[in-house]
C-alpha cells in the first residue's frame, strides 16, 4: 500500500505553535469491498479443472499445475509444458529462482526437484541432495498462499481451502468469499487449493473443480485517504497543476502535489469569528488566482504571492461564502449566506457587486445559456434578465449541467432533471436519498449521497451502485481532477478517491447505438433531399400493388367472423411474458427487502445486468428499480385498502421510512397514504 504522510508546519504564532501538533494523514487504498472475477476451464484449454499450483515465470507467463499436466498461460491461451518429461504429471510445487530459472516438484517425489531449459524446452531433473545449498534454497521453498498487494493495505491468503482477503490497517474488514459474497465475486467454487498474485496486479485462484479464477485487484478500485485524528473533509479542489487541495475539519487547509508523498499546511488570514476558518468552497480562475470561501469570508491567492489575502465584500459585515461559479466571461459568481455576489476586476483588483439578496445560503450555482442556475436549501431557483423565478420549493443540495446540456438537480427526494415542464424526477438507485454532490464527466453522472455513490448514464438512465464502504459525504465536498478523470468525494471518514473510466462496460452498451439513432435523425432531411428519382417511384409503386394484392387475395380468402360473435367475445388483458412473471415473482420474494437491488434480481433472473435492463425497458418501458417500485406500490394500496397501518406496511413494503414511502405513494398515486385509505372507505 502506497502511504501518504501530512506533515504540518508551526506558524510563526505563539497560540498556533501552542495549538497545532504534528499528525499523520493516512491514505488507505481499498478496493469496493470484493474483486469481481473471471474463470478460465477446459473450455478455455485447461486439461482438467482442478488446479494444484500456480507460479509466475521472468516473462510474466502464469504456470498452472493441474491434476492431468502443466501448463503456462501468456494472457491469451495455455501451452502444454513437457510434464512427461517429470516424475509425475502432478506437479505440486512451482519456484522461481533470482535468475529466473523455474524449478518444479511432483507429488511423493520431493527428494527430487527439476529445472526448465529455457533454451532446449526441456525439464532436467535431479536429487535435492546434489544441489548446492544456494540453488536448493530457491529450488525448494515453502509452499505461498499468502500475497499482499504492495499498492494497497489488502492481502489474500488461503486458510482451510477458502480464499479470505484482509485489510492491515482495518483489522476488523476481513472476510472469506463464500456463499452470496463469493457468487456476487463471479466465484463459481469455494474451495481453493492454491494462489498467486503476479506482477501486474493479477490475483488468481485455483480452484478445486472449477477451473483457473483471475481479478484485476486495481480495476474498479477506490482509494480513501483518511484523516487523522480528523477525518471530515469539507472541501476538495485540484488545482491547474494537479495539486489537490483539501480542507479538513474547521480550521486545516492542505495541499497534496501531483505524484508527492507530502502535503504541506497552508496558512491564511485567521478571524475572530465563532465559525473559525471552515473552507467550504475553492476554485481556481484562468489566472491562477486560488479562491477560497469560507464561513467567515472570502480569500485569494495569486500565483506569484505565497499568502492569501482577504478579499471585502459588505463593508463592516461577515459574509460567510458557500459556493463559486467561474462563467465563460471570467466573472467569479460568489454563493453566499447574504446573498449572490459577482467579481469583476479592474486593474487586477476584484471588485464585488451584490446582484441579488433575496436568495440565501446558496450551496450552489450554475449557468445554462443566458439563464443562471442557483441551489438553496429553500428550493431551486432560475435567474434570467435580471429575473428570479422560482423552480422547485424543496431544498435542493446539487445542480449540474452534462454534456448534453441538460440540467440535473440533487434533491431530497433523489435525482431530477430540469425540462421545459419543469422538475422530472429520474429512476436510478439514489431514489429516496438524499443526492449531496452531482459531478458530470463524459457520459455519466456521478451521484453521491448519505448512503453511498451512484453512477447515470446520461444517455439510457442506467444506474449503478457503487461498492465503497460507508462514508457519509457532505455538500459540495466533491470535486474532479478533468486531466486525470480523478473524482473524489469528501464526507465524514476521509476522501474517497475513484476513477471515472473504471466503470462496467455494460453501461456504455447503448450509447453508440442512441448516438447512431441521433445521427441518423439529423441525417434524415438530408436523405430526403437526395430521394430517388421519377423511375424509382414508378418501382416503388408497382411493388406497392403487388403486395396489396397478394394481402387482399388472402384476407378476402380468410373466412370471416359474424359481427354478433366479435361483440360478444370479451377483451382479455395481454398476460404478462414468462419474464415479467419471473421479475415479479422475485420482486414479491424480497418485497420487505430494503437493499434489494437490480444487480440481485440479474443473478435471480440468471442474466446480466445489461441484458436484464434492456428487456425490463424492452417489456415495461421501465427502469429495474422503477418496476420494483411500482409492485411494491400496488401492494402498499392493497394493504391500505384492508385497513394495515402505515407504519407496517413501510416495512413490510421494502422503504427505508415512512418519508421514502409516502413521497413514492405520492408521486404514483397523487395522494399521500392517507388520503388513498380515506378514498378505498368511502368505495
Amino acid at each position: 500500500m502506497e502511504v501518504i504522510t501530512f506533515f504540518t508546519i508551526f506558524a510563526p504564532d505563539m497560540m498556533r505553535r501552542l495549538l497545532t501538533i504534528i499528525f499523520v494523514l493516512v491514505a488507505v487504498m481499498s478496493t469496493a469491498q470484493q474483486l469481481r472475477f473471471h474463470q478460465l476451464t477446459v473450455k478455455d484449454g485447461l486439461p482438467h479443472n482442478s488446479i494444484i499450483t500456480l507460479a509466475q515465470d521472468a516473462k510474466g507467463g502464469v504456470w498452472v499445475a493441474t491434476h492431468s499436466g502443466l501448463l503456462c498461460y501468456d494472457g491469451r491461451k495455455f501451452w502444454p509444458l513437457p510434464f512427461n518429461e517429470l516424475p509425475d504429471k502432478r506437479v505440486d510445487r512451482i519456484n522461481r529462482a533470482d535468475d529466473g530459472t523455474m524449478w518444479v516438484q511432483c507429488f511423493e517425489h520431493h527428494k527430487q526437484v527439476s529445472r526448465y531449459d529455457t533454451l532446449t524446452h526441456h525439464f532436467v531433473t535431479y536429487s535435492i541432495d546434489e544441489l548446492p545449498d544456494s540453488v536448493r534454497q530457491q529450488a525448494v521453498q515453502p509452499l505461498n498462499r499468502t500475497f499482499a498487494d504492495s499498492r494497497s493495505s489488502r492481502v489474500w491468503t488461503i486458510e482451510k481451502r477458502q480464499l479470505w482477503q484482509t485489510d492491515t490497517l482495518r483489522p476488523n474488514s476481513q472476510f472469506a468469499y463464500t456463499g452470496k459474497m463469493a457468487m456476487d465475486a463471479g466465484l463459481k467454487d469455494e474451495t481453493f487449493y492454491s494462489l498467486l498474485l503476479d506482477h501486474q496486479g493479477i490475483l488468481w485462484v485455483g480452484s478445486a473443480n472449477n477451473g483457473l479464477f483471475f481479478a484485476d485487484t486495481h480495476i474498479n478500485h477506490y482509494r480513501r485517504l483518511v484523516c487523522q485524528p480528523n477525518p471530515l473533509v469539507r472541501a476538495t479542489f485540484t488545482d491547474s497543476k494537479g495539486t489537490l487541495w483539501i480542507a479538513i475539519g474547521d480550521q486545516e487547509l492542505l495541499t497534496l502535489p501531483k505524484k508527492a508523498e507530502y502535503t504541506t499546511h497552508i496558512n491564511y488570514p485567521m478571524t475572530d469569528s465563532v465559525e473559525g476558518r471552515r473552507v467550504r468552497a475553492i476554485v481556481e480562475d484562468s489566472k491562477g488566482r486560488l479562491w477560497l470561501g469560507t464561513r467567515d469570508g472570502l480569500y485569494m491567492k495569486s500565483s506569484s504571492v505565497a499568502d492569501f489575502c482577504c478579499i471585502p465584500m459588505i463593508k463592516g459585515a461577515m459574509v460567510s461564502v458557500f459556493c463559486f461559479y467561474l462563467d465563460k466571461k471570467e466573472c467569479l459568481w460568489v454563493g453566499t449566506d447574504r446573498g449572490i455576489f459577482r467579481l469583476t476586476f479592474d486593474k487586477q483588483q476584484p471588485q464585488s457587486e451584490l446582484v441579488d439578496s433575496t436568495l440565501t445560503n446558496i450551496g450552489k450555482i450554475v449557468a445554462d445559456e443566458n439563464r443562471l442556475w442557483i441551489a438553496t436549501e429553500n428550493g431551486l431557483y432560475c435567474r434570467e434578465n435580471n429575473k428570479i423565478t422560482e423552480w422547485y420549493q424543496k431544498a435542493a443540495h446539487a445542480i449540474v449541467i452534462d454534456t448534453r446540456g441538460q440540467l440535473w438537480v440533487g434533491t431530497d427526494d433523489g435525482l431530477m432533471r430540469i425540462t421545459e415542464q419543469g422538475m422530472q424526477p429520474v429512476s436510478t438507485d439514489a431514489d429516496g436519498h438524499i443526492v449531496k454532490n452531482l459531478i458530470c464527466w463524459r457520459d455519466f453522472l456521478w451521484c453521491s449521497h448519505e448512503q453511498g455513490l451512484c453512477c447515470v448514464n446520461i444517455y439510457t438512465g442506467q444506474s449503478t451502485i457503487l461498492n465503497t464502504e460507508h462514508n457519509e459525504y457532505l455538500d459540495g465536498s466533491a470535486s474532479i481532477d478533468s486531466q486525470t478523470g480523478t473524482l473524489y468525494f469528501g464526507g465524514t471518514l476521509g476522501i474517497d478517491c475513484l476513477q471515472a473510466d473504471s466503470l462496467d462496460v455494460t453501461l456504455r452498451s447503448h450509447v453508440p447505438q442512441l448516438w447512431l439513432e441521433e445521427v441518423k435523425q439529423t441525417l434524415s432531411p438530408q436523405l430526403e433531399e437526395s430521394a430517388p428519382t421519377t423511375g424509382y417511384y414508378w418501382l416503388l409503386a408497382a411493388l406497392i400493388a403487388v403486395g396489396g394484392g397478394i394481402t387482399a387475395y388472402y384476407l378476402l380468402k380468410k373466412p370471416k367472423t359474424p359481427i354478433s360473435e366479435v361483440e360478444e367475445m370479451p377483451s382479455e388483458p395481454k398476460p404478462d411474458s414468462m419474464f415479467i412473471q419471473k421479475a415479479r415473482a422475485i420482486t414479491e420474494a424480497h418485497m420487505g427487502d430494503a437493499d434489494f437491488t437490480a444487480e440481485q434480481m440479474a443473478q435471480e433472473m440468471a442474466m446480466s445486468r445489461s441484458k436484464l435492463f434492456l428487456l425490463m425497458k424492452k417489456e415495461t418501458g421501465k427502469a429495474v428499480m422503477e418496476f420494483v417500485r411500482d409492485i411494491r406500490l400496488d401492494y402498499a394500496a392493497q394493504q391500505l385498502a384492508a385497513g394495515v397501518p402505515v407504519a407496517n406496511i413501510t416495512m413490510a413494503c421494502g422503504f427505508s421510512d415512512p418519508s421514502s414511502f409516502r413521497r413514492s405513494f405520492v408521486r404514483k398515486f397523487g395522494i399521500n397514504p392517507s388520503q388513498y385509505r380515506e378514498k378505498m372507505r368511502q368505495v
